[in-house]
């Protein structure tokens, strides 16, 4: 690991801790919809803490198996706070199971949040790494060797990728949550994406610049 990348790290832990002071600082109601949403992101923010911890540990490879479930609760969480009709979320609290499809509901945040085909395209760029790391795939498989070594070869570039979309995904779904909300600290969450998620890694201009790009 690089001198650089720790401070990366601390960087985006940092950026996670910026998220949370904004939610902790309001009484939200006892609605479905808003508990369910609270607890996606609370569990965001602990498994990101226990990423944090892994690669600082040297365990990069269960790290990196910790991010579809952060990716994936964030898509969960865009759906149920602004998409999902109630009898939806009562399904899903009965069945513990989404009635909808995966890239049906990247199309339906796309719809909801006018964000112009960014939530498809950024599924369509991370989701197949996502999933090859969490299922030991050839992605997974392919950095526990060092020629005829046994070892991790995690580079430092890839730690980075990881964690800016994990980050990313706590990000975009805790500044529409107080969007929802209405609370006004959901715009400085916003900013955050800008200044640490992907469209920092291009000037503003590219969402695609993420994990599996």
């Amino acid at each position: 690991m690089n001198p650089e990348t720790p401070k990366h790290l601390n960087t985006f832990e940092g950026v996670v801790r910026e998220v949370k002071r904004p939610l902790a600082m309001h009484q939200y109601p006892d609605d479905l919809r808003t508990v369910l949403v609270m607890g996606f992101t609370d569990q965001m923010i602990e498994h990101h803490e226990a990423t944090l911890l892994l690669i600082r540990s040297g365990k990069v490879g269960s790290a990196f198996a910790l991010a579809r479930s952060i990716f994936e609760s964030a898509y969960r969480g865009l759906w149920v706070n602004f998409c999902a009709e109630h009898a939806e979320l009562k399904q899903f609290e009965k069945d513990d199971k989404l009635p909808i499809k995966f890239n049906d509901m990247a199309l339906a945040i796309d719809q909801k949040y006018n964000g112009d085909g960014f939530f498809e395209d950024f599924k369509n760029r991370a989701w197949p790494a996502l999933c090859s790391d969490t299922h030991t795939g050839m992605l997974q498989l392919g950095r526990r060797f060092n020629e005829h070594k046994v070892e991790p070869t995690c580079t430092d570039g890839q730690i980075y990728q990881v964690t800016t979309t994990m980050t990313t995904c706590i990000i975009m779904l805790a500044g529409r949550f107080l969007a929802v909300q209405n609370h006004a600290e959901c715009k400085d969450i916003d900013a955050l994406v800008t200044a640490y998620g992907p469209l920092a890694e291009s000037g503003g201009s590219d969402p695609g610049v993420v994990y599996g790009a």
